[in-house]
């Protein structure tokens, strides 16, 4: 036998043993009554907005510890995992634990790549106007798999939905009302955490400095002690930027 040759099945065969280390038993649904989902807005005009997910996406690595606990999950490899959105930010989802749970992208032939497919597709419909960003929510929060078929196409390998089991709790219209819009040089109260709501998405800090959403390494760390809607109205209530 050549080395290329030799090379090439060395190669498949560490490939297929790391393969076997992976948790091919990792949950495709989240545990309805673990994490049902949950919704921040329901708003197309927020949701649809570009950028918007950047200024809301607030998941903490101890919460998501939180989860990995939760769903029994001890261990696992580099990449073998993220923590998801069940409804995903960009449909309005949460950043909750309720709406989060371990997603496998080394399960096949069902896994995270596939329902971000489904999770583009329903932004783009919703922001089109096609179907209503409620019913958007409540497809991918009930069973994605089957939500896939209904507005993607069958699933990848010709499989199934997989089962959801007993129904989940309703999913909720909304966590809280978020303006569309804010009025003059306005500031709005931050959620809990200190983060801010997608309306108003410049966060005050204790020392009168505002922070953006992007561009900003400060910004995910940052408590807010207010929230405005860009910079020009945090400068005219008196306040500076990061130098």
């Amino acid at each position: 036998m050549r080395p290329l040759s030799i090379g090439v099945v060395l190669l498949a065969v560490a490939s297929s043993a790391l393969a076997a280390t992976y948790n091919m038993a990792a949950p495709i649904l989240p545990d309805p009554t673990l994490s049902p989902g949950d919704v921040l807005t329901s708003d197309p005009a927020i949701i649809c907005k570009s950028g918007y997910t950047q200024t809301v996406r607030n998941v903490p690595q101890s919460l998501k510890n939180q989860i990995y606990k939760a769903y029994g999950i001890t261990s696992r490899l580099p990449g073998e995992y993220e923590i998801d959105h069940i409804i995903s930010l960009e449909l309005g989802g949460s950043n909750s634990a309720k709406n989060l749970f371990p997603e496998s992208f080394k399960t096949q032939p069902l896994n995270a790549h596939v329902k971000d497919t489904l999770e583009n597709k329903l932004h783009a419909l919703a922001c089109a106007g096609t179907i209503t960003m409620q019913e958007a929510q409540r497809a991918i929060a009930s069973n994605w798999t089957t939500a896939y078929v209904k507005y993607v196409g069958p699933l990848p390998g010709g499989v199934s939905p997989v089962s959801s089991g007993p129904a989940s709790p309703p999913v909720p219209t909304t966590v809280q009302q978020i303006p569309a819009q804010l009025q003059g040089n306005a500031s709005m109260a931050p959620l809990a955490g200190g983060s801010c709501p997608p309306a108003a998405p410049v966060k005050l800090s204790k020392a009168g400095i505002y922070h953006l959403p992007i561009g900003d390494s400060k910004y995910g760390r940052t408590h807010a002690t207010q929230c405005f809607k860009d910079a020009a109205s945090a400068a005219a209530a008196g306040f500076r930027g990061v130098k």
